[in-house]
């Protein structure tokens, strides 16, 4: 699934294109980014086992220096998410069944001196 989400996110912001992180970004990156970390798994058991659903939360970082950018990413960020649910992605061809919002937010990172856009969404495939 991060392989299909880094693809999509790739595709439709080339912006963020090269500039996709997992967990954490280089201290060389260059802005704007979008670093992401699974929160949480939850796969599809019946009574007669697992099944090959799942249900994955992830959270994205948009980073940028201007606010204004920054929430002008974080928007296409979520537009492109809400756009999943039905649609196969990646280069694999993941089906995605749904996709729910989970919370969106945002902060200053005073170290990092960027504004940061938090998008908590869970993938259900």
């Amino acid at each position: 699934m991060e392989k299909a989400l880094r693809y999509e996110l790739a595709q439709a912001i080339p912006e963020l294109a090269g500039e996709i992180y997992p967990t954490n970004a280089p201290e060389s990156a260059a802005k704007p980014y979008l670093v992401y970390a699974r929160i949480n798994s939850d796969r599809t058991k019946t009574l007669d086992g697992y099944t090959n659903k799942q249900a994955l939360e992830y959270m994205f970082s948009i980073m940028a220096a201007k606010y204004a950018y920054m929430k002008v990413l974080a928007e296409q960020v979520e537009t492109l998410l809400l756009a999943f649910p039905g649609q196969n992605i990646g280069e694999e061809g993941i089906h995605v069944e749904d996709l729910k919002i989970n919370n969106i937010s945002e902060t200053y990172e005073f170290n990092l001196k960027v504004n940061r856009g938090i998008i908590d969404f869970t993938v259900f495939f």
